[in-house]
């Protein structure tokens, strides 16, 4: 009899029991540090993005390109400061106080990128993006995005500092001649 129990417990609790909740679908983000430059607005990856500092003072350096502003020194170590809009064809926006440096580090290269104003961070559901870039992105900084996403209504360039470090220009800052 005490098996006999044991399998009427068992037919009263599959009887009661409750059912499994639906398995919920998890939507991918993808997260960024969204950034303005010339009017456009922009997302790196998160990860590419070691910290967001106020334009530091620069030492410049002789023969060098004009878009590289020079060397700063930032926690002790000397950190090259580019003028991504100088390096992009178009000068700094005349607000200064807003300006701001996004330090990356791309394999062996760390460098400070000037950039008009850092937004904060902005998440993007991975079904909002297209590999299509923005129709009115400068044709210059094409080859340093790998796509779009839309949030709220705005359309957010995906910019690549991986791309950026690895283009021939960018790594040559000297001058040929000086």
């Amino acid at each position: 009899m005490p098996f006999e129990h044991l399998q009427q417990l068992q037919q009263e609790a599959r009887s009661n029991r409750f059912s499994l909740p639906e398995k919920q679908s998890e939507d991918k983000h993808w997260s960024g540090v969204s950034f303005t430059l010339n009017d456009q607005r922009f997302a790196v990856q998160i990860g590419e993005v070691l910290e967001i500092l106020p334009v530091p003072d620069t030492t410049p350096l002789p023969g060098v390109q004009p878009w590289a502003k020079g060397v700063a020194n930032v926690r002790g170590r000397l950190l090259p400061i580019i003028d991504l809009g100088e390096f992009l064809g178009s000068k700094r926006s005349a607000n200064k106080s807003v300006n701001r440096i996004m330090v990356i580090e791309q394999t062996e290269l760390a460098a400070g990128l000037i950039v008009d104003e850092v937004q904060g961070m902005v998440h993007f559901s991975a079904s909002n993006f297209s590999e299509k870039l923005p129709v009115d992105l400068p044709d210059v900084v094409q080859p340093f995005s790998t796509g779009s996403y839309l949030h709220q209504d705005i359309l957010y360039s995906v910019f690549s500092t991986e791309l950026l470090t690895m283009n021939p220009r960018f790594l040559k800052a000297a001058i040929d001649k000086f």
